[in-house]
């Protein structure tokens, strides 16, 4: 059977915030600036602080998807159990945790399975923020090919998430953590980053452990899984864009792996090393940061 090598289906356009002032707080962190009586800030931004402490009426605080209201919905602080009468809950989820990335192509390759490649020209996001260092997300590339073959995402061996349109490749829901110095992201490789860098790393968790499989000229099957982590940047600096990089060498884990069906079987058992060059960039809704 052939030998390939795929570039082009990258975990990519995972989202890190960013924002204006550093915080004392945990690191490898989202941060946003919310309403808060007795805060440091006098502005919506948190980019002033209050001429006396705690005259404030803004805060940076944690991300939060369920957050402490008067009056709320729901009656558990996961957000999961409404309240038995409507506005006689404490709890409410929080809004501005949405955001939406893009990338012009991306590279994947696994050199085990040698030199052919599959390409992607393009990729879209949408994912949320989900809690202090946690978000989820879904990524569709289009343009794929091997070969001069269209390349389409399938579930053929119930791993991934069918496409139905040739050239289109649509990842599982992926989670992503954010990874700080002095933690070690959760691949086979178990590194960490630098002082001063955070790293998003993506994992499935739709179809585990496989974030996808797709099919090139209906003929070739192929799927990944392990987990591949990007280089946030900037941190510590305020914004709703920024951006993602993954590369083979020199940055954040990869710890990709890649296997290709044969026929009889997915081969070579547990898969082959493969590693990601792609920048994806991130709008956000809101403002937030990434505290390293």
């Amino acid at each position: 059977m052939k030998r390939i090598r795929i570039v082009g289906l990258c975990l990519v356009a995972v989202f890190a915030f960013s924002a204006m002032v550093a915080s004392s707080a945990s690191a490898g962190t989202y941060k946003w600036c919310q309403p808060m009586k007795k805060g440091e800030y006098t502005t919506s931004s948190c980019a002033t602080k209050s001429a006396k402490a705690k005259k404030g009426h803004f805060e940076i605080k944690a991300v939060e998807a369920c957050a402490a209201q008067k009056k709320g919905e729901y009656a558990t602080n996961t957000c999961t159990t409404k309240s038995a009468k409507a506005k006689k809950g404490h709890f409410e989820k929080t809004t501005g945790r949405k955001y939406t990335a893009t990338t012009l192509g991306a590279n994947l390759a696994t050199p085990a399975l040698g030199p052919n490649a599959v390409e992607c020209s393009a990729s879209t996001t949408v994912g949320e923020i989900t809690g202090p260092k946690t978000d989820v997300q879904v990524v569709t590339f289009t343009g794929c090919q091997l070969e001069g073959k269209k390349c389409e995402s399938t579930a053929l061996f119930g791993n991934g998430t069918p496409s139905g349109i040739a050239g289109v490749i649509i990842t599982n829901k992926l989670d992503s953590k954010l990874v700080d110095n002095g933690e070690k992201a959760g691949g086979y490789k178990h590194e960490e980053p630098p002082v001063g860098h955070a790293w998003d790393e993506l994992v499935s968790s739709e179809h585990e452990p496989y974030s996808s499989e797709f099919i090139c000229g209906g003929t070739i099957i192929l799927r990944t899984h392990g987990s591949v982590s990007g280089d946030v940047s900037p941190v510590n600096t305020f914004g709703k864009t920024t951006t993602v990089t993954f590369t083979p060498t020199g940055g954040a884990e990869q710890a990709l792996l890649t296997e290709v069906f044969n026929g009889t079987e997915f081969i070579p058992p547990g898969g082959a090393p493969t590693s990601e060059e792609t920048v994806g960039t991130n709008v956000g809704e809101t403002a937030m940061e990434v505290v390293t």
